[in-house]
């Protein structure tokens, strides 16, 4: 039985229905862990908690202003908690301007452009506001599973071939860093984003720069190809008119659509590959790496290992 179904079986007779007794994050672990078998990290149940908070149908529930996960038990619930994906993957931090809903618009359809070809997608919360980025954390990991097959909606891996990636020293999954930014019409410079994008990347094999919006200028594109030669970050264009993009549906409709409504938004998007990532030696260091926020990343891709296959609901997963 999966991590996901052992939780749906315990929390009801754990949580309380009333959000006022909502139990904090530390204590719901603290009380899973006397029921639950197996050796799950903190950082796993977590994430597992965030993200089923985040789903309607899910019994387990997110209190809206504050901390603590209480039952989901009426209609209300659910109407209240259907938007949950965008905090989840904002990180509680707020959209204090039409800037930052563009921003949260732009992460979708990245987080879409990438979970829509099979690949995982791990979103890091962003911070308490948009304007003061992480310089080691990306916006999001994007990994390419082993080969496998599709099996009643999860990812089923080969196991010949893992064990042959085992044998030969390949590396099991491959992962890639991405940072993202929002490009208004009046943006000048993209050397900040560059250099951040890199920092963030040391950890990874690959790293790339996504610009969501207007394509920079032929100077502009000139210094951006000129970085990545030097340092090996890739970078992509999604175009967007900025008029379009505010016309679009909203951060929590990109989240949920379905694969032919995807499909359309997507459509929306010119890409422009401007310049290939390069493999690159990874330089890890370890007091970044045993950040509680990377914990739960590896933790996610070390179960899914484990399990032999990638469930649905976990192809697109949040720290918060």
């Amino acid at each position: 039985m999966s991590l996901r179904e052992q939780l749906e079986e315990l929390l009801p007779g754990i949580l309380p229905d009333d959000p006022r007794h909502a139990i904090k994050g530390t204590e719901l672990i603290r009380l899973i862990r006397e029921r639950l078998p197996g050796d799950y990290s903190d950082a796993s149940l977590r994430y597992h908690f965030s993200f089923m908070a985040a789903e309607p149908e899910s019994r387990i529930a997110k209190v809206e202003r504050g901390q603590g996960y209480y039952l989901r038990n009426s209609i209300s619930d659910q109407e209240s908690n259907s938007r949950g994906l965008l905090p989840l993957f904002c990180g509680g931090s707020s959209l204090r301007n039409d800037k930052d809903s563009l921003w949260a618009k732009a992460l979708a359809l990245v987080v879409r452009q990438y979970d829509t070809t099979g690949r995982g997608v791990f979103v890091f919360a962003p911070g308490k506001t948009l304007d003061e980025p992480s310089w080691y954390k990306p916006n999001l990991v994007v990994v390419d599973w082993p080969d496998g097959d599709w099996e009643s909606g999860a990812l089923i891996f080969d196991k010949t071939a893992l064990e042959r990636r085992r044998m030969t020293g390949a590396p099991a999954v491959g992962l890639r860093s991405v940072c993202l930014t929002h490009v208004p019409p009046s943006h000048q410079s993209f050397r900040q984003e560059f250099f951040r994008a890199l920092s963030t990347a040391l950890w990874t094999k690959t790293g790339e720069l996504i610009l969501v919006g207007e394509m920079p200028n032929d100077g502009e594109l000139s210094e951006l190809r000129r970085l990545s030669a030097e340092f090996g970050i890739g970078i992509i264009c999604l175009e967007i008119p900025e008029k379009r993009l505010i016309e679009l549906p909203g951060t929590e409709e990109i989240f949920r659509a379905k694969e032919e409504q995807c499909s359309q938004l997507l459509a929306e998007l010119e890409f422009y590959r401007i310049s290939a990532p390069k493999n690159r030696e990874i330089r890890v260091d370890m007091d970044e790496i045993m950040d509680p926020e990377l914990g739960a990343l590896f933790d996610w891709i070390a179960s899914c290992l484990e399990r032999g296959r990638v469930e649905e609901y976990e192809f697109r997963v949040s720290s918060y």
